[in-house]
């Protein structure tokens, strides 16, 4: 297989943490590469790199002479203002990319149910992927490197996806890399994973369920090794103790300190349980939905929801599925008030206080250029979880320790 493209002693450092310390690899021919790893530990850092969109502290990235890399990146980078046709094909006419037969399946696997007229800024978040895919995917790439594509795609986009990639890769020369957390898509798609971790990249062959395997294994003979260590400690601790009189002035301390080493194993640390640091005190109403009905915005004016009812109750978890589209933010923005119904009322309990993350992230807007201690002092200096007082340092801190690997399962059955 012929080289693509490589990366040589790659380091990217913040401030006082090395996110890439000195990584070195390379893309063939025909691979298809999942990266993995905990949000942070450098997975988007690292593809950015390769796709020459940044540049490390040092090390370079090389490619062949003829290679052309495609990019999907994580963030929106579409023109809000372009209608959906002109986003994907330019000023090309119908007829021009309609007679090619892949751009074909693309668009009919893609963007068939989105109006082709509609301006970007008016689709949803999944159908603005979808056009952001659909504009990647009908262009010329040896290489194409996919940083959460699977984000806020339904469950048909996600399956569609998936086909696209192992069908044309199949048949092409060229190579993908793609990051996510989707366990499905990567058994599905990918035939290696790279495992990002503590600054280093671990490479393993196979998808998500092989990488797991492979990893529980080397972390079964990495427990060996520690138990054997512990074993030799032990041992040389009691030849210690036992020594022969002319080594009882051994220094009393440093078989403290061993005793202390041996024994200092900290116990797991409990995952920070987010419903705990509500403060308010909820009544038995929490959010209704009564009777509401809202047409679409858009030029075909249907309606979005017709005369529904739903009531959230204290402690219910709810969560909301359905194609790209079908109004599932719209429903969300109709729950926080954001907007209002055509018809129908939205009844919120008088102690019920919202909090809303949206796709887009914009609650960050306006500290973009803020550290991520700062953005918490904001708010408040210490913070008691469990009956237990954190700074904003030591919140920062706990969730960077448990932050889950892949978590999502895409289609199929649920697989815990």
């Amino acid at each position: 297989m012929a080289h693509l493209l490589g990366g040589e002693n790659l380091t990217v450092s913040y401030a006082t943490r090395t996110v890439l310390d000195g990584i070195t690899l390379g893309l063939e021919e025909g691979d298809r590469i999942g990266m993995v790893g905990r949000n942070g530990d450098g997975k988007s850092t690292l593809m950015r790199l390769l796709a020459m969109r940044a540049t490390p502290d040092s090390g370079r990235v090389t490619k062949r002479s003829d290679v052309n890399i495609g990019y999907l990146d994580q963030s929106d980078v579409l023109d809000g203002d372009l209608t959906v046709g002109a986003a994907i094909v330019g000023d090309q006419a119908d007829h021009e990319w309609a007679r090619n037969p892949r751009i074909r399946e693309i668009m009919g696997g893609l963007v068939s149910d989105v109006d082709w007229h509609a301006n970007v800024h008016a689709l949803s978040g999944g159908q603005k992927r979808r056009v952001a895919l659909a504009k990647l995917l009908i262009e010329d790439h040896d290489v194409i490197m996919l940083d959460e594509p699977t984000n806020h795609l339904d469950v048909e986009g996600v399956a569609w996806l998936a086909r696209h990639l192992k069908t044309r890769w199949r048949a092409n020369q060229g190579a993908f890399l793609v990051v996510t957390h989707d366990r499905w898509f990567l058994d599905e798609v990918c035939t290696k994973t790279w495992e990002i971790h503590d600054g280093i990249m671990d490479p393993f062959d196979g998808g998500y369920a092989a990488y797991v395997l492979a990893r529980a294994e080397r972390d079964r003979a990495a427990s060996v090794t520690e138990s054997k260590r512990q074993q030799l400690v032990k041992k040389e601790l009691a030849w210690l103790r036992r020594g022969a009189p002319a080594r009882t002035a051994k220094p009393k301390f440093r078989i403290e300190a061993a005793n202390a080493l041996i024994a200092d194993v900290p116990a797991p640390r409990d995952s920070m349980a987010l419903s705990k640091m509500a403060t308010a005190r909820q009544g038995k109403d929490v959010l209704d939905l009564e009777n509401v009905s809202l047409n679409f915005q858009g030029d075909d004016g249907r309606k979005l929801f017709d005369n529904i009812t739903l009531r959230l109750a204290p402690g219910e978890r709810l969560g909301l599925v359905g194609v790209n589209g079908a109004g599932k933010t719209t429903l969300l923005k109709l729950l926080n008030g954001e907007i209002a119904p055509d018809a129908g009322k939205l009844k919120r309990g008088k102690t019920v206080v919202t909090a809303v993350l949206t796709q887009e992230v914009k609650e960050l807007d306006d500290v973009a250029d803020l550290r991520v201690i700062e953005v918490i002092e904001r708010e408040k200096r210490s913070f008691n979880v469990g009956g237990k007082e954190f700074t904003a340092g030591q919140l920062v801190e706990q969730a960077r320790v448990h932050q889950p690997e892949a978590v999502d399962t895409g289609p199929g059955p649920l697989r815990w």
